[in-house]
């Protein structure tokens, strides 16, 4: 049979979830909570079912969320953005990054993708027939290998980068100086950005996100994306918005209409209702997950994992003395310790194996000592 991503299997995410469920261990691979969202935002969902909220919304999404999601851009990042033109809600920011990557990638165009990446990147770039070009940062660190990127940008017609930020799996952020750098190196370039900026809300030890789109340089060449499923502890409602300029954002709207058409209705509707109840639940985001981080970190110091920093998101990466490969140690951890942690070598086309895991703390309290008990032995 033909296929598009012959190299391509199962994502490692669905193979440790279900290794954790044969195994009954605890599921700290794949990153979603396990805890539910504000009730008040069940009401609205339910009060969104009950009142007759059950057919299409509009294909760029439910104008309301929109509308707030505006104020949220121009309270936090200074960015003012039309709802009408500027935002589209998306069916989970892997579907928007999809959607974007295949309205904007021809055969042979090639897209910058920093490594270790999120799993979806490339595999985008592969079925659009472009081609992924990757550049692996420096571990442990995983500081931006900037002359790396640069060599990279000089070697080849690069057409799109995709930038993650909070990063994924790293748990590194950018700093305003990064953002200087990348206009530098890129400034005579005519280059896409996809700025992933999906665990904005989840920056911690006092820093805040610096988003793309406080820099006017970006903004006529960038889609920015977002996630609610990160904000909300909703991501099986698959609910996601990308910020881009009108022109970019039709093109986008092109496919997507085609594709998606439009995301749940009931849930743009309680996501737009809860913004309104609630303007700063967002903003304390970052303290709620900080104190689990910090509770992880701590319980990990009394095992023999080493933890490397974390300033965002909700993983934290870890290193153990006995790892000498990491998909074969996260099995070891799932079969005989029952805890599940997903391998860094997945992040990497290539499968290079740094012998480094990701743990993700966004559990309970109860959940998570649970876990640091199993590895402490």
């Amino acid at each position: 049979m033909y296929s598009k991503l012959p190299q391509v299997g199962q994502s490692i995410f669905a193979q440790m979830t279900a290794l954790a469920n044969q195994y009954q261990a605890i599921n700290l691979a794949q990153g979603f909570p396990n805890f539910n969202p504000p009730d008040a935002l069940i009401e609205f969902f339910y009060g969104a079912l009950k009142s007759g909220m059950n057919q299409y919304a509009p294909m760029p999404g439910y104008l309301p969320l929109r509308e707030q999601i505006a104020n949220r851009m121009y309270s936090r990042y200074n960015k003012t953005v039309d709802p009408q033109s500027e935002i589209t809600i998306t069916t989970g920011a892997t579907q928007a990054i999809y959607s974007i990557i295949s309205a904007c990638i021809s055969p042979g165009d090639k897209a910058l993708i920093l490594e270790p990446a999120y799993d979806s990147y490339g595999p985008s770039v592969l079925v659009n027939s472009g081609i992924p070009i990757y550049v692996r940062m420096d571990e442990p660190s995983f500081d931006i290998p900037w002359q790396k990127i640069k060599d990279a940008i000089q070697q080849n017609d690069i057409k799109v980068m995709i930038l993650n930020n909070p990063h994924n799996p790293t748990g590194r952020i950018w700093t305003r100086e990064d953002y200087m750098k990348l206009i530098e190196i890129t400034k005579d370039k005519k280059i896409l950005f996809i700025f992933d900026e999906v665990y904005d809300a989840l920056v911690y030890d006092g820093k805040k996100h610096i988003s793309a789109l406080e820099f006017p340089e970006f903004w006529e060449n960038s889609f920015v994306c977002f996630s609610f499923g990160k904000t909300f502890h909703t991501t099986g409602w698959k609910i996601a918005y990308t910020i881009a300029p009108i022109d970019l954002t039709n093109e986008l709207r092109k496919l997507h209409q085609f594709t998606v058409f439009s995301v749940n209705t009931p849930g743009q509707y309680a996501n737009a209702k809860f913004m309104e109840y609630d303007p700063d639940f967002i903003n304390g985001l970052s303290a709620f997950y900080e104190v689990k981080r910090n509770f992880f970190l701590e319980g990990l110091k009394e095992t023999n994992f080493s933890a490397l920093p974390c300033e965002g998101s909700y993983f934290v990466l870890a290193q153990h003395e006995n790892c000498v490969n990491d998909e074969a140690f996260c099995h070891h951890l799932v079969k005989d310790k029952k805890v599940a942690a997903v391998p860094i070598s997945a992040f990497y086309h290539d499968r290079y194996d740094p012998k480094i895991i990701r743990f993700c703390f966004a559990k309970t309290d109860d959940l998570l000592e649970s876990a640091l008990t199993l590895l402490k032995e």
